[in-house]
């Protein structure tokens, strides 16, 4: 049988699995690297860290980080059983190699890098294949900036362009925020009034590698292309503005560390004029000699300190309820990092070792804050969630609420599925739960269930419905259980993911028996109800 270090393994290189291989044993050495920064930190500051959690909530926990989906009663059970001492490594192994690993981990990175304008299916599919095929982040982000993007399946990747190219503003301080964790916004007509880091000159900057970006639209009988349109770039043209002290001026070209690039003289080509109007004549599109969009992805992968920590940051955010530097498009000198030392590496360790965001993300979740529990033992003041001295707990998005919501109330799930079965049981689920999840809270840093989310969980048809006995959903099986004891350790297993402790056991079982035989169906949709609708049900913690 492989190790799970050998599987692992085979995650990070794309190859067979066979012996055991360098990359997880390199996951697993920047795990100690990180451990080693936040224990220093935390002596350094006399603090005490949280015990690891329990065997239970770490399955949880992971599943839902990587899967967007609590684990089934058998992953739980059979976890639990699991006398090996390395079962925490392999189930992060399995969990990777499934191909829910890539069709959640697609949405997040949409998530990450569309905000607003998130849940493009096609930029959607794009991100999947790209986690599925283990890209590079600087593969990603040469190819949501500058293409190739000939073929159909290549055009998915210039959503992000295709969402913000009629605003200069949104290109120039989106691509700020989402890939170099700068807001540089409130730097527009003046300098940053709190930032000292950026001026006018950063925004204008910025905004100059992108104002000579716009649609192209070939002239055509098809409305359908000429509604279409793609990405290109003019030859000419620069930003002007008028700066804090009311004069007129032309921006250059200036990345956020300062750096300032010029068009070079050769960029005006002999016949670029002629070239251009036989284009036009053409219906065709004629790339420039020269793309500032281009010199931007080149500076900023030269530079690498703004890229690299930014995508750092925004995993390690995800993945512990809070990034290293807070909040994730502050980054700036007057806003360091929570714990001294460590994003620096772990950002530099990652672009040296080719952007593999598996192996970034295997890191974290093998590492001791990651696995830390969210409840301390000891007596004291609760450390702050800038230490990562206790888990925090992190409202569950509404994909993974409502996936976890079908997951927990519906039928048993096979006990093994196939790889395709598996996408395809996946996709299944994640189309029923885009139903559920528009009345659902999104997550926030400072995140409270609203009034409205409390009646549509209390209220709604559909909510009723899955957690009322009905064919062989979970409610209907407990309802089949003529030992109360079975029925209550089953529930809890399968929407809590964890064995009932003594108290709840107790307590359930005499609830269920008091009611009698006759309103055992409604008894055992009630319990579902309220486990569903609980807040431990509603966080990963």
């Amino acid at each position: 049988m492989c190790s799970s270090a050998v599987l692992v393994a085979a995650l990070f290189v794309g190859e067979p699995v066979g012996e055991p291989d360098a990359p997880f044993a390199d996951a697993a050495a920047v795990a100690h690297r990180i451990n080693a920064f936040v224990e220093q930190h935390w002596q350094a500051a006399g603090l005490h860290a949280a015990s690891p959690c329990d065997d239970a909530t770490f399955l949880r926990r992971v599943t839902l980080d990587l899967l967007g989906r609590i684990p089934t009663a058998h992953e739980s059970m059979t976890f639990a059983a699991d006398e090996a001492q390395d079962k925490r490594s392999a189930a992060i192994a399995r969990l990777m190699s499934s191909p829910e690993y890539a069709r959640h981990w697609g949405s997040v990175l949409d998530e990450f890098i569309q905000q607003r304008h998130a849940g493009d299916s096609q930029f959607v599919d794009y991100l999947r294949d790209a986690i599925a095929a283990n890209k590079p982040w600087d593969g990603l982000f040469r190819e949501v900036l500058l293409g190739p993007w000939q073929s159909e399946g290549e055009r998915r990747a210039d959503r992000f362009l295709q969402q913000r190219v009629r605003s200069v503003d949104e290109l120039a301080t989106d691509t700020a925020r989402v890939f170099f964790g700068v807001d540089i916004s409130c730097a527009k007509c003046h300098d940053h009034p709190l930032v000292e880091d950026w001026k006018q000159d950063h925004y204008y900057g910025m905004a100059s590698f992108f104002t000579r970006t716009y649609l192209f639209r070939p002239p055509s009988a098809d409305k359908e292309k000429r509604q279409g349109g793609q990405i290109a770039e003019r030859a000419d043209g620069d930003v002007k503005f008028v700066d804090q002290n009311g004069e007129n001026r032309t921006a250059r070209m200036m990345f956020l560390s300062g750096a300032s690039l010029d068009d070079p003289p050769e960029s005006q080509e002999e016949n670029w004029k002629e070239r251009r109007e036989q284009a036009k004549r053409d219906g065709t599109y004629l790339p420039p000699p020269f793309s500032r969009r281009e010199q931007l992805v080149k500076t900023a992968l030269d530079e690498r300190q703004f890229f690299s920590r930014a995508a750092v940051n925004r995993v390690w955010a995800y993945l512990l309820g809070r990034g290293l530097v807070h909040p994730v498009e502050q980054m700036h000198s007057q806003n360091r990092p929570s714990i001294p030392g460590l994003l620096e590496w772990l950002a530099d360790d990652w672009a040296s070792h080719g952007y593999n965001l598996n192996r970034l993300i295997a890191a974290i979740v093998l590492s001791r804050p990651y696995q830390l529990a969210s409840t301390q033992e000891s007596a004291g003041e609760v450390p702050g969630p800038e230490h990562f001295a206790i888990a925090g707990l992190r409202p569950l998005s509404p994909q993974q609420y409502a996936m976890s919501v079908l997951l927990a109330t519906g039928e048993e799930v096979p006990q093994t599925l196939e790889s395709e079965a598996a996408a395809e049981w996946s996709r299944k689920l994640e189309k029923q739960a885009r139903a559920l999840t528009a009345p659902l809270d999104a997550r926030s840093d400072n995140f409270q269930s609203s009034m409205g989310e409390a009646l549509f969980m209390s209220n709604n048809a559909e909510i009723q419905a899955l957690a009322t006995p009905k064919g062989q959903n979970l409610a209907a099986r407990l309802a089949a259980m003529a030992d109360p004891t079975k029925l209550v350790e089953t529930a809890i297993w399968t929407v809590h993911s964890r064995a009932a402790d003594a108290d709840e056991r107790e307590y359930l079982v005499q609830w269920i028996e008091e009611r009698g035989e006759t309103r055992r169906a409604e008894a055992c949709g009630g319990l579902v109800w309220a486990l569903v609708t609980s807040a431990e049900f509603r966080f990963n913690h």
